[in-house]
């Protein structure tokens, strides 16, 4: 998993914290919209992570374009 999706990840898991703790309604709508999004940004980023393989991979590690 590349550092952004697993960003993703712990900002959504961030999110699902925030609703559970929400004070109202709305507020807990909204942060469950915002996981939501967060989730499908990480899956996204792990998606184009799965199709580089582990060559793009490792030349992405080290500055290089494959």
């Amino acid at each position: 998993m590349s550092s952004y999706a697993r960003y993703c990840r712990d900002q959504a898991a961030e999110c699902a914290r925030r609703t559970r703790l929400a004070s109202s309604r709305e507020i807990a709508a909204n942060c469950l919209k915002l996981e939501l999004r967060w989730i499908k940004l990480a899956e996204r980023a792990e998606s184009k992570d799965a199709r580089r393989g582990p060559w793009g991979r490792m030349a992405a590690a080290v500055g290089v374009r494959p």
